[in-house]
């Protein structure tokens, strides 16, 4: 006999963007998002009939709609996740927003009242810009890319920090150290979803925290990696 795990409890609904709930053993995943003006009149150069916000609502489902074996004992069997979107009106929505960046690449980010003691709850140098909870998830901000297939992929990556999952690559607050056996993580490489990532999502749902891939301290990592930004960063600065 299959455990029926227990369902999620938000204590404000009405000002919760995304939403996770279980019927039978599918994850409903219920996404409210708003996106400015640009994502919706404008799209990439390979593919101008299609708007940004069209694709990055596909990239989102194509990379998270599927069936994983989470390998729980509340959950022995199969799970499918089933994402839907609801629009923007029906209750308070994560924004999502397509502009030029001048230096930073795609992200997520909290309203600047957030930002920086988001630490102090996590003890993780990521929450000094993305300081999550269910009520305040961030939200989505991607340079017009001109490839569709970039839209969407990045576009997948990106919503898993609106789901509340951390970044798995070895980035500056990681200290350029990526979380081992993640290299096809879509947290990693914007690769495949894996059971591991559901399961985070599911933990960051029901805690009301973000959950983070494990860290270390290498002091040859990170000053390789510190330097490899720099170098990049001056190289952007002069395009």
């Amino acid at each position: 006999m299959q455990a029926i795990p227990t369902n999620f409890v938000y204590r404000r609904p009405n000002r919760t963007p995304i939403q996770l709930s279980w019927v039978g053993t599918t994850l409903m995943v219920d996404c409210c998002l708003r996106f400015n003006r640009r994502a919706l009149a404008s799209g990439p150069a390979d593919s101008p009939e299609q708007t940004y916000a069209g694709l990055i609502l596909a990239g989102i489902e194509q990379a998270w709609n599927g069936t994983y074996d989470l390998g729980t004992a509340g959950m022995p069997e199969p799970v499918t996740v089933a994402v839907r979107f609801q629009p923007d009106t029906v209750r308070k929505a994560a924004a999502v927003r397509v502009h030029r960046l001048l230096v930073m690449p795609a992200h997520v980010i909290s309203p600047l009242y957030r930002r920086i003691w988001g630490i102090l709850r996590t003890g993780q140098l990521e929450s000094m810009g993305l300081n999550w909870t269910p009520r305040n998830p961030g939200a989505i901000v991607m340079p017009p890319y001109e490839q569709a297939r970039l839209v969407r992929d990045v576009a997948a990556h990106e919503f898993g920090h609106l789901l509340g999952i951390g970044d798995a690559y070895g980035a500056l607050y990681r200290f350029y150290s990526a979380a081992p056996g993640t290299g096809r993580y879509m947290m990693h490489s914007n690769g495949q979803v894996q059971p591991e990532e559901i399961r985070m999502l599911i933990q960051a749902h029901r805690r009301g925290r973000m959950q983070f891939f494990p860290r270390r301290w290498q002091a040859r990592v990170f000053w390789e990696g510190l330097r490899r930004e720099f170098r990049q960063l001056i190289k952007r600065c002069r395009q």
